[in-house]
């Protein structure tokens, strides 16, 4: 790998700035943040100090650098735009033209904007310089023990431009209903100790896992952050009917086979699924059940299953089947899991595409029409009802990763019927709902955790025996 690369990846696999941090570690954090404002303030020279206000800011930003210093190789990914300081902890002229602008006149941190390598359209990129990297090292703060609040906004609504905007009053009232049952989700799980049964060697390789990822998507989380158990619904085309779904929490970013070893309380978890979902919601509005494997299609081998499945998001987010054909020839994950070969008999992805038009023929109409956020919505509100249901029937906490919902174990067989439930009541249809892999924790792997698994609950205050919940 070039120096040029390693740059590169490095600005890709940025900590993303996260304005709702905090830290019990409180009397060294402060005594450090009013050593960097005073910094701050001998760089920027204000014609007014006002410690009282910038102090907190000052603090968080920190945090985020202690994050991004021993986590990301000292890269944070930060938005300079100021319409994305509308909540009441942070603000652009405190944080923006104060803080950053005055780190970076000072060398102490060096400046990416937006874009690296021929890459456009993120967030800008800040990177501790050496000088600050010393200052940090002599501070004494090492590895903050960083908490994350619950979002002042639990909803967010983004225009056609993918920029968040207020509520319209029309929206208000339904946006407000929603709301209110996203804070009561997030109200459970700050209560709550969600964690995954992993050893310090698997941590590891999960995050190195999600740092590859993030190279290739910079949407994408670059490693494992467990303060973040919050959730947030996001709305997309100043609509509450395209979007939806539940973002934020750690649990949707990571790999999908480390999932199984989420814990809940201690307690070990399942994770039922919606089997293709968008297909389902499609044939319940035709009044049509599917039966087998929706992505078996005739002529074409299992092996290109998954490529049948990535197809399928692309067939109903595109607005044209000209643009759905581009979009999967330039796929980066349908080449990489196709391996340059086509199903066998199947010369290109038009004729590929065409069995898929000819098996769904009740359903085609829907086909290259934008639609897949308005599916996203009902799918959304689908899981939200169920995991209301299960909280108000079984007082239990489910953890949404779109259209999969996880539980403790011990409530498997009630999520299941929710899940069947709530959807016949949406749509008036049924559905199918399959359980995934579960975590086998023989005595070997219960071994492995003492070392990280245990010593991180010990440190987030639980007494229980959590290995003996796992054998349960």
């Amino acid at each position: 790998m070039t120096p040029a690369q390693e740059k590169r990846n490095n600005l890709m696999t940025a900590h993303w700035f996260v304005d709702s941090i905090y830290t019990d570690q409180k009397v060294a954090v402060r005594a450090a943040s009013k050593e960097l404002l005073n910094h701050i303030y001998n760089i920027s020279n204000p014609a007014r100090k006002h410690p009282e206000r910038h102090l907190p800011q000052v603090e968080i930003f920190l945090l985020n650098v202690l994050m991004a210093y021993h986590s990301t190789d000292g890269v944070m990914s930060i938005s300079k735009s100021s319409g994305n300081y509308t909540n009441n902890v942070i603000s652009y002229r405190v944080t923006v033209e104060l803080i950053i602008e005055s780190l970076i006149k000072s060398e102490w941190l060096i400046e990416h904007r937006g874009f690296y390598g021929g890459i456009v359209g993120f967030n800008t990129r800040l990177e501790v310089s050496t000088q600050f990297g010393a200052w940090l090292d002599a501070s004494g703060l090492g590895i903050p023990h960083t908490k994350v609040n619950r979002p002042l906004r639990p909803v967010v609504l983004k225009d056609k431009d993918k920029k968040i905007i207020k509520t319209p009053g029309c929206l208000r009232e339904a946006m407000s209903s929603i709301e209110a049952k996203v804070s009561l989700f997030n109200k459970n799980l700050e209560d709550a100790h969600i964690d995954l049964a992993v050893s310090n060697d698997e941590l590891g390789k999960i995050n190195a896992q999600m740092k590859r990822k993030a190279i290739k998507d910079p949407t994408r989380e670059s490693y494992l952050f467990l303060a973040k158990k919050y959730l947030q619904r996001k709305f997309n085309n100043g609509t509450l009917e395209d979007g939806g779904r539940f973002y934020n929490a750690w649990w949707i970013t990571i790999p999908k086979e480390w999932r199984k070893y989420i814990t809940i309380n201690g307690n070990p978890t399942v994770e039922f699924d919606y089997s293709a979902m968008h297909l389902q919601l499609l044939h319940a509005k035709e009044g049509i059940e599917i039966s087998g494997d929706p992505y078996e299609i005739e002529g074409v081998d299992d092996q290109f299953r998954n490529v049948t499945k990535l197809m399928f998001i692309i067939i109903f987010n595109a607005p044209s089947r000209l643009k759905a054909l581009n979009a999967i020839r330039n796929s980066s994950k349908i080449k990489t899991i196709r391996n340059k070969k086509y199903p066998k008999g199947i010369k290109n992805f038009d004729q590929y595409l065409s069995l898929i038009e000819n098996k769904y023929t009740a359903i085609s109409e829907y086909f290259f029409s934008g639609l897949g956020v308005r599916l996203q919505s009902d799918e959304s509100f689908i899981v939200e009802n169920v995991m209301l249901t299960m909280l108000q029937e079984h007082n239990a906490i489910t953890l949404p990763v779109h259209d999969s919902i996880i539980v403790d174990a011990k409530y498997s067989n009630q999520l299941k019927e929710c899940m069947l439930e709530e959807f016949r009541t949406f749509t008036g249809g049924r559905c199918e709902v399959k359980q995934k892999a579960t975590a086998d924790y023989d005595s070997q792997r219960l071994e492995s955790l003492k070392d990280g698994y245990v010593l991180r609950g010990k440190n987030a205050g639980i007494e229980y025996d959590l290995l003996e919940a796992l054998k349960t």
